[in-house]
């Protein structure tokens, strides 16, 4: 099979033409593997009817693929069926995260992030109705709270699951661009069951979860999910440095994140110039004008994602957040 299976394997999650992606899938599957992999959507049986592998050896090297994050399992009639990682995110989450992961491997990765995912985003952006993460806001910066939507809190969204995990930034860990904290994403209901039995996080306290967030948002990360109004698996905190999806966002415009619904609003008679706020922000959002020797900061809406970062350390609390969009804006 050669070379050529592992192009095939990047075909799979829409990556043809890729030079680097095949290389990842040969790093961590070796061709009987990958043969496997491409016999996917299927039972242990009928993966063994579309490969001749005997049915025990399949299955093992199936759980050793699944802790890879190259296989994913659900219940069905019919038995327990697996299906390879859908797409590039999930291949990048997944095995960055199994617990055999190499430096070789991490680097691979982020030499893909610097050479490929650029151009690849293009097409990532076209492809997305609408981008698959938001921002969520710093809850405690929005004044009116009968505006905040279960959807807008991180808060809420941990207190309604079932289940916590705390895993590593796949970002940051491979890229090494900055000194954030790393051990603070958040994996919550069915998210955390696949982290946990797959090995690659631990199980937290919902209190953990929400000391995990204060310290997020004290380091100046940004809080981002799923972009749906239910069904949450996770709580990223991002960076404008290491992140996958923000440094495009920042320097290139791609739309691959949605704001929140609210936007920061800057009382210029309480702001007393310091410029805090200029340094909390990733976007660039805030500038400073001069008005008869006053300084003080202003809001550039079309920048702004609404996350609240610069408000929770402004020190005359001259920051606060108001809804700038409707409920509607976050899909059901």
């Amino acid at each position: 099979m050669g070379k050529e299976v592992y192009e095939k394997l990047a075909e799979k999650i829409l990556c043809k033409g890729s030079k680097i992606i095949p290389q990842l899938f040969e790093m961590i599957a070796d061709e009987t593997d990958a043969k496997i992999l491409l016999a996917l959507p299927g039972t242990i049986a009928e993966v063994k009817s579309r490969t001749g592998l005997d049915d025990k050896e399949i299955e093992s090297r199936v759980q050793e693929l699944f802790k890879k994050g190259l296989v994913f399992k659900s219940k069905k009639p019919e038995g327990l069926k697996y299906r390879m990682c859908r797409d590039l995110g999930q291949f990048h989450d997944a095995s960055i995260l199994w617990s055999g992961a190499t430096q070789e491997f991490y680097d691979l990765w982020q030499r893909y992030m610097e050479e490929e995912w650029p151009a690849y985003s293009v097409f990532v952006e076209k492809f997305l109705k609408k981008p698959f993460t938001r921002v969520i806001p710093i809850e405690k910066t929005i004044p009116a709270r009968n505006q905040v939507l279960s959807s807008d809190s991180v808060q809420e969204i941990i207190d309604k699951t079932y289940r916590v995990a705390l895993t590593k930034c796949t970002c940051r860990l491979i890229a090494h661009k900055c000194d954030k904290p790393v051990e603070v994403c958040l994996q919550v209901g069915k998210a955390a069951d696949y982290t946990i039995e797959r090995g690659t996080g631990r199980e937290i306290s919902k209190d953990e979860a929400r000391k995990i967030l204060h310290l997020a948002e004290e380091a100046g990360l940004v809080h981002i999910t799923v972009n749906k109004a239910s069904e949450f698996t996770f709580i990223c905190n991002c960076c404008g440095d290491c992140c996958q999806v923000l440094p495009l966002l920042i320097k290139e415009g791609r739309k691959l994140c949605d704001p929140s619904r609210f936007q920061a609003k800057v009382n210029k008679e309480d702001c007393n110039g310091c410029e805090i706020c200029l340094e909390r922000c990733w976007f660039k959002a805030i500038q400073m004008k001069n008005e008869n020797g006053n300084s003080f900061a202003v809001i550039n809406p079309e920048k702004c994602m609404g996350c609240g970062l610069c408000a929770i350390k402004c020190p005359t609390q001259a920051i606060q957040l108001i809804q700038v969009r409707e409920k509607e804006f976050v899909p059901a």
